[in-house]
């Protein structure tokens, strides 16, 4: 047998791995999918399961799942969220009114043989009227901020789950596409040295094809230790301690929707919980400037109680108590809260412009790649098929060598691979927008 039908099988094999790439996801994409209900149980999933041998046997979660899961575990967003609540409670305290005071009283009295005495039962209570309400809307406000506040930090939290679960699929993806090119130069070289026992093929030809796969052998390592980190970085923010890798689904091979500037920026200022954190913040330093000057006027106190003497004269009285602001008139405190609350409006007013600003990178980035995937995927992906085409037919008519079609299947690897990345690329600056705006992190 000669050496040339030989090698346009080697071609045929190339091509037919290289090329079915999009085809043999679909079938790895339901395969997966297809193990996924066992990790859709507890939010902890197995515990104590070992991480598996083989990637594709890994538990499997979908984009809505990890989110899920990253609301029930992270500890981080439980943090957030105790800190909205201890303010809350103390928002509720604030609406408590003081305790009155019960007083008993005995005092005897001597002089010589005589002996009196005096017995007093007093009841004390003081009248909150000067700045109560004020202290009760501040509390108030404070709280809102405070939930607010937590709700910035689960999306802020929820972006990075998000920028974890793209980078696991994503590496997932880079393994499949490694794992299939390197069994073509794995069935290549074991070819090629029986061939060259039969004296059909070169001891370039076979060195080149051991380099090769080399080559390939070592990406493909890289990529699985790529693959098993992002595993784990992905459990460590959605799962319990102690919990196995996850795997990601493939990210959707449709292209997101287009946002325009104008809709994304009124969105944003209308949706932001960090402007509703500055806007409640503002409200409630208003609310804490109103009650430092109405403290001017102190809190009178009332008391009435029975009184009884050792003589027999007893009676009922009732008193007033009212602090007179001649050294103390609170100006000090209500100087503070009136510089707490302009700091707060420009803090609103800087918030507002950072939300606007933060919304057209966001989606000037998104848009650029956007244009660049369908760029990509559509004249370029299909110029690197062309090359490959144009290259099997120059290698059977003879003009092209070995180590040439061996560089044009690399390119086209590195075609493909580029066009994962900016898949990847793409669906982050997607969800960075949607962050960005406002709105829950969600595939369309």
């Amino acid at each position: 047998m000669s050496a040339i039908p030989f090698r346009c099988v080697l071609l045929v094999a190339i091509l037919s791995v290289l090329g079915g790439t999009a085809d043999a996801q679909p079938a790895r994409v339901q395969a997966e999918r297809s193990a996924s209900p066992a990790a859709r149980q507890a939010p902890g999933l197995d515990r104590h399961a070992p991480e598996a041998g083989s990637a594709d046997s890994l538990r499997t979660v979908s984009l809505r799942e990890a989110l899920r899961f990253f609301r029930e575990n992270n500890l981080s967003l439980r943090r957030a969220q105790s800190a909205a609540r201890a303010l809350e409670g103390e928002a509720r305290q604030v609406k408590a009114y003081p305790n009155p005071t019960l007083q008993a009283t005995h005092e005897p009295h001597w002089r010589g043989d005589t002996h009196q005495s005096e017995t007093y039962l007093n009841l004390s209570q003081k009248l909150e009227w000067s700045g109560r309400q004020a202290r009760i809307a501040s509390a108030e406000k404070t709280a809102a901020a405070a939930r607010a506040r937590a709700s910035a930090d689960s999306a802020r939290l929820a972006l990075q789950v998000t920028e974890a679960y793209v980078e696991a699929a994503t590496a997932e993806t880079r393994r499949r596409r490694l794992e299939q090119v390197t069994r073509v130069f794995r069935q290549a070289d074991s070819s090629m040295a029986e061939r060259r026992n039969e004296g059909d093929a070169s001891g370039y030809a076979v060195r080149r094809i051991q380099l090769e796969r080399a080559r390939y052998e070592q990406r493909l390592a890289a990529a699985r230790l790529d693959a098993r980190s992002a595993r784990r970085q992905l459990a460590l923010l959605i799962l319990p301690d102690e919990a196995p890798p996850v795997a990601a689904e493939p990210l959707p091979g449709a292209t997101p929707p287009s946002i325009s500037r104008g809709e994304a920026v009124r969105t944003a200022l209308r949706a932001r919980p960090e402007l509703r954190r500055w806007q409640s913040a503002v409200a409630a330093q208003e609310a804490a400037r109103r009650a430092a000057r109405q403290e001017a006027w102190p809190d009178p106190s009332i008391t009435a109680g029975y009184k009884r003497q050792s003589d027999g004269f007893e009676g009922a009285f009732l008193g007033i108590g009212l602090p007179l602001p001649f050294f103390d008139r609170n100006r000090g405190a209500a100087e503070a809260e009136s510089a707490r609350l302009r700091a707060a409006q420009t803090q609103q007013a800087l918030a507002r412009r950072e939300i606007r600003n933060e919304v057209r990178r966001a989606r000037a980035a998104y848009a650029s790649t956007r244009r660049q995937s369908q760029l990509l995927e559509g004249d370029l992906l299909r110029g690197s098929g062309d090359l490959l085409r144009i290259a099997q037919t120059s290698y059977d008519e003879g003009e092209m060598s070995l180590v040439e079609l061996l560089d044009a299947a690399d390119a086209y690897r590195d075609a493909r691979i580029r066009s994962v990345n900016l898949r990847a690329d793409l669906w982050t600056r997607y969800f960075s927008l949607l962050r960005a705006m406002g709105q829950p992190i969600d595939l369309p």
